[in-house]
């Protein structure tokens, strides 16, 4: 009995994988049954047939390459090449050849899912870096303008109007600092989706008083006849990240804004002690359902679809994120006529490595 006749052991005929022995003329001389299930074809339709006749085109002449390095004695490892099945397609094979006297022993994998998976994964990532950089380049050309035309408005506005006029640049300041909201979460919720995550920069800041009022100041100038009352208790330094923070509180606002009573003011308390700032905003209205809380904080809601029509529905959900970034909580509260959202961050600022060892 000829070496490549002992092909009748256990493994050879229960392998899931391709086994095969292939002479020096590149032909078939013997393969194990995977061979059927996986290209269709018969193993007398193998056997005697030269391995470049099953090759895919684009193969042939590495597969010749690896076919000399493996006559010249040298093992080949995890060598990949396309088969043609008999229905026309093709599956991607994993060869490991190891030469004996006239003859190659081979080990075969059909590596064909890990492929796709590996293709499916690489297109995905394309798309998403050419996603972020579309929404990059989106997200600047809109703000360059708009920019501009709140900037316009805001000097206008310092200068004697007619009423109408005063009314009108009201409403166009308004509106483009809705949309600098709007285009702003869109942003942050792509970063998010394309697992950049919310980036934080914390630092410390004296003026966090300050910068509180202004965003209050710019809500009652975005949403003419706003009522917000603002109390606040800092104190010293808030170590966090300023403007990400001042993003979550102009969220709420204009939340609390478009969704609250407009005849109720809308209360705002800003306390910082024991190293935990409190930001909390409250608004009169109609009472929130339980239904609805439970998926408050999650993209594209709005509640109601008839009570607001403006908006992506995004403010919250990028609000939480934010605070989570943090290593906060956001919370939501809903009594007979009241909701109040409240935002509980730590803001110490973490001590040097040398002081925690001494």
């Amino acid at each position: 009995m000829q070496e490549h006749e002992r092909t009748t052991t256990h493994t050879w005929r229960v392998s899931p994988d391709p086994m095969c022995i292939i002479d020096r003329n590149g032909c078939f001389v013997a393969v194990n049954p995977a061979w059927t299930p996986i290209l269709g074809w018969s193993e007398t339709e193998i056997i005697g047939r030269p391995y470049l006749e099953l090759l895919h085109e684009g193969d042939i002449e590495r597969s010749m390459a690896a076919f000399e390095e493996v006559k010249s004695g040298n093992p080949v490892l995890r060598f990949e090449n396309r088969y043609r099945t008999k229905d026309g397609g093709f599956r991607w094979f994993s060869w490991v050849a190891v030469p004996e006297g006239d003859y190659f022993y081979c080990v075969v994998r059909d590596v064909t899912g890990d492929k796709e998976r590996d293709q499916t994964i690489a297109d995905q990532r394309d798309e998403a870096e050419l996603r972020e950089q579309f929404l990059a380049i989106l997200g600047h050309d809109l703000r360059n303008p708009l920019a501009a035309i709140i900037s316009g408005t805001s000097l206008l506005l310092r200068e004697k109007q007619s009423e109408r006029s005063f009314l009108v640049l009201q409403h166009m300041q308004a509106s483009g600092m809705r949309m600098a909201e709007l285009i702003t979460n869109m942003m942050d919720f792509a970063r998010v989706r394309l697992g950049d995550g919310i980036g934080l920069e914390r630092t410390s800041i004296p003026d966090f008083a300050d910068r509180v009022s202004s965003i209050v100041q710019e809500v009652q100038a975005a949403f003419v006849g706003a009522l917000i009352e603002l109390k606040t208790d800092i104190r010293g330094d808030v170590y966090c990240d300023g403007p990400r923070t001042m993003q979550v509180l102009s969220n709420l606002l204009g939340n609390a804004v478009t969704h609250g009573a407009s005849n109720q003011p809308i209360t705002v308390d800003v306390v910082s002690s024991d190293s935990r700032l409190t930001i909390s905003v409250c608004n009169k209205g109609k009472p929130i359902p339980q239904e609805t809380l439970k998926t408050l904080f999650q993209p594209f809601f709005k509640g109601d679809p008839h009570s607001s029509p403006h908006g992506l529905g995004l403010g919250l959900y990028i609000s939480s994120q934010i605070v989570s970034a943090h290593g906060g909580e956001i919370r939501v509260t809903s009594e007979v006529d009241t909701i109040c959202f409240t935002v509980d961050l730590p803001v110490s600022k973490p001590q040097p490595l040398a002081a925690i060892q001494a």
